[in-house]
C-alpha cells in the first residue's frame, strides 16, 4: 500500500491594515460631501426601515442627488422579529433587480436592525460589497454600528448567524435623534454605561450625573457620551476584531440580556434587557465574591435612576432563562462563560481570560436577587 501523500500548502498574504472614520456632529447627512469615500461608485442604495424612511430617506435622498449620485431605497418593516433571513433574501433579490455590483455602494440608515441587516447583505452579496453606517438610535450610536458585528436572528437565539463585515465609515448625525422617544434614549444610554462599567469608571460615574441632560438631549454632554463610548469599543475591537478573547467584554450584560429578550418574543427593548443582564451579572460578581456589595449597589442604583421597569422579567421561568443561555456563542463544555465585573470600570481576568464559566445554580440565585424572588 502506498503510504505517500502528496501536499500543497496555500500560503496567504497578510491582510492589508484598514481604518474607518467615526463622525459624530449636528447636521452631518445636509452635507454627504464630508462624509462619503472619494471612490467612484456606480449607484447607492439607502436600505433603511419604514419608520425611519418617513422621517429622514427624502431629505438624504435629495442631498445625495444634488451631488449628482444614483441612489435608490430599499425599505422593510421595522421591529427586530424582521432581522431575519426571509428580509435579508428579499434586499437581496431587490439588490439583483437593481443591477448593483461590486461598485455599488449601501447606506444603512437606521436603528441596530437596519444596521445588522444592511451589514450582514453587505458582507455577503457577492462576497462583499461597501456600506457605510448611519445610525438612527442612540443605542447604534453607541455601539451597533461600530465595530463590523452584522447578523440575523434564528428560531434558536438572537444574531446566530452572520459575519464580521467593517463599515466604510460611521456617521452619527445628533440631529436623527430629535425623533428619538425617551424610552429609546434610554435604551442607548445603557449600551453606553455597559462599555464604562467594564472600561472606565470615571465615565460611569459622569454619566450617572448627567442622566437628565443626556435624556434631554444636551448637544455637549451628548456628544461626549458617545465619543467616549466608541473611543472604548474602538480600541477593543482594534485589538481583537473577530471577538477571539478581548471583544468579549463587550458582550456584558448579553448573556442574560438577549435569553430573555429572546423568552419575550423581543417585546422588551434591547437595551432593559441588557440592563437587566447587567443587575444578574453583578449579582454573579457578587455572589463569587468578585465585586463587592458596595459596587453592586452603586450599579442597581444607576439603573435605579433611569426609572426602568424590572417588574416584566419577574413572570419568567428562570429554568428557561437558564436554558437558552446555553445557546449562547461563549458556552463551552456545557456551561454559559460570563464576563465578571471586579469593580466600576474593571472587570475579572484570569490567564488574561475574559469570560469564565459559572454554574447553573450561581446564576439561578443571581437570577432570583434580580427578580425579587
Amino acid at each position: 500500500m502506498n503510504n505517500y501523500h502528496q501536499a500543497v500548502n496555500v500560503h496567504l498574504p497578510s491582510i492589508p491594515a484598514s481604518s474607518y472614520p467615526i463622525m459624530i456632529d449636528n447636521g452631518l447627512l445636509t452635507d454627504p460631501s464630508q462624509w462619503l469615500p472619494t471612490n467612484t461608485f456606480d449607484q447607492m442604495i439607502v436600505i433603511t426601515d419604514h419608520r425611519v424612511e418617513k422621517l429622514y430617506v427624502d431629505p438624504l435622498i435629495t442631498n445625495l442627488n444634488k451631488q449628482g449620485h444614483r441612489t435608490s431605497v430599499l425599505s422593510f418593516a421595522a421591529g427586530e422579529k424582521y432581522k431575519n433571513n426571509k428580509t435579508k433574501q428579499w434586499l437581496e433579490s431587490q439588490l439583483f433587480a437593481h443591477a448593483c455590483r461590486r461598485d455599488t455602494l449601501i447606506l444603512a440608515l437606521g436603528g441596530g436592525v437596519v444596521g445588522d441587516m444592511a451589514g450582514f447583505v453587505a458582507a455577503t452579496y457577492m462576497r462583499g460589497i461597501p456600506y457605510i453606517q448611519i445610525p438612527s438610535t442612540l443605542l447604534a450610536m453607541v455601539d451597533s454600528s461600530v465595530g463590523g458585528k452584522t447578523a440575523i436572528d434564528t428560531t434558536y437565539g438572537k444574531n446566530l448567524i452572520g459575519a464580521f463585515w467593517q463599515p466604510n465609515a460611521v456617521v452619527a448625525d445628533l440631529q436623527l435623534l430629535k425623533t428619538l422617544p425617551k424610552k429609546h434614549m434610554v435604551n442607548g444610554l445603557v449600551e453606553a454605561l455597559k462599555m464604562f462599567l467594564t472600561h472606565a469608571g470615571e465615565h460611569f460615574y459622569d454619566a450617572q450625573k448627567n442622566i437628565d441632560n443626556i435624556l434631554m438631549q444636551n448637544e455637549r454632554v451628548l456628544k461626549n457620551l458617545i465619543y467616549h463610548a466608541v473611543s472604548i469599543k474602538a480600541l477593543v475591537v482594534q485589538q481583537d476584531e473577530k471577538e477571539n478573547q478581548e471583544r468579549q467584554i463587550l458582550n456584558f450584560g448579553h448573556t442574560i440580556g438577549h435569553a430573555v429578550e429572546h423568552l419575550s418574543n423581543y417585546k422588551i427593548l434591547h437595551g432593559v434587557a441588557v440592563a437587566f443582564g447587567i443587575l444578574v451579572e453583578a449579582n454573579i460578581s457578587q455572589l463569587l465574591g468578585i465585586l463587592d456589595a458596595k459596587n453592586n449597589e452603586k450599579i442597581h442604583a444607576v439603573f435605579s435612576d433611569l426609572n426602568i421597569n424590572f417588574n416584566v422579567f419577574k413572570p419568567m421561568d428562570i429554568s428557561q432563562v437558564i436554558a437558552l443561555t446555553k445557546l449562547d456563542k461563549k458556552v463551552k463544555q456545557g456551561l454559559a462563560h460570563y464576563v465578571l465585573l471586579k469593580e466600576i470600570g474593571d472587570i475579572y481576568r484570569v490567564q488574561h481570560k475574559v469570560a469564565h464559566p459559572v454554574t447553573d445554580d450561581i446564576v439561578e440565585k443571581a437570577l432570583m436577587m434580580a427578580m425579587g424572588k
